[in-house]
């Protein structure tokens, strides 16, 4: 669930450190970051996106996806100028974006969050459920098509023609539900999609496919890591944009921050 048009990020994270356990591929990307991101600890302080929560757009005219992909290709062969420029920027951000999930199959807790291991503060070592470490999952989002920002009407209209197509794709996930990518001042709503191991690949194939009819940067994708029950290995995966916004990064699950938008409930004029 991760858009473009960002100004200005703090990145603590690095997101340039490979992570070698698991190298399965796995999604919440974001879209436009309002003005004055500060990053936040899990413990009540911050995606794309994810996740999108991850971050985590709708660009869902049929006549826009070719052009994204040829932007794709193209900022895939240089590193230089302003667009790479924006994109190194927007890895930082969604490398160390806070996920949080909800209605995830076998949690009866509410919403799960997670945060980067390398964010401030404790492990919190809570196990994720069992669905979420034994699959492949993806996060994407219908919000702020290529990081314009939307009334918050045209973003739920987008994530529920995105919904749609959810409920239609193919491979189709064994499960999926709500999720959202946030910060202190920022938030987008959208989806996890959950697939088994064996088809992982076509689901993120798939996933990466919607993202860019939806105008989204780039997804995230999730992966067990090393039989640790409360912890992820966190892939953003270029969608609408380039490897530039490629990251790798381990998340934990944690307590809720002390965030307004890790509300799961949170009011549309809060948006």
């Amino acid at each position: 669930m991760l858009g473009v048009g960002v100004r200005r990020i703090v990145s603590p994270v690095n997101a340039n450190n490979a992570i070698s356990e698991g190298a399965l591929p796995s999604v919440l990307p974001v879209g436009r970051l309002r003005r004055g991101f500060r990053s936040a600890t899990c413990g009540g302080s911050l995606i794309a996106a994810g996740i999108v929560t991850l971050t985590t757009l709708t660009l869902s005219r049929r006549s826009v996806a070719p052009s994204l992909r040829a932007n794709r290709v193209s900022s895939m062969a240089s590193s230089d100028g302003p667009d790479a420029d924006r994109e190194r920027e927007l890895q930082g951000l969604w490398a160390n974006a806070y996920d949080g999930w909800i209605d995830v199959p076998g949690e009866s807790g509410g919403a799960i969050y997670t945060r980067p291991v390398d964010a401030p503060g404790v492990r919190a070592h809570l196990p994720f459920p069992p669905i979420v470490t034994a699959s492949r999952l993806f996060a994407l989002t219908g919000f702020n098509p290529m990081g314009e920002e939307r009334p918050i009407a045209e973003n739920r209209a987008a994530n529920g023609k995105l919904r749609a197509d959810i409920e239609a794709m193919t491979p189709a996930p064994k499960a999926w539900w709500r999720a959202y990518g946030f910060a202190h001042d920022w938030r987008e709503d959208g989806f996890v999609l959950a697939y088994e191991p064996n088809d992982g690949d076509a689901g993120e194939k798939a996933a990466v496919d919607l993202a860019v009819k939806y105008g989204q940067g780039a997804i995230y994708a999730y992966s067990a890591v090393n039989n640790d029950a409360g912890l992820l290995r966190r892939r953003t995966v270029p969608a609408a944009m380039g490897q530039t916004v490629e990251a790798d990064v381990k998340v934990e699950r944690c307590d809720r921050p002390g965030l307004k938008f890790a509300d799961p409930a949170l009011p549309d004029e809060e948006y």
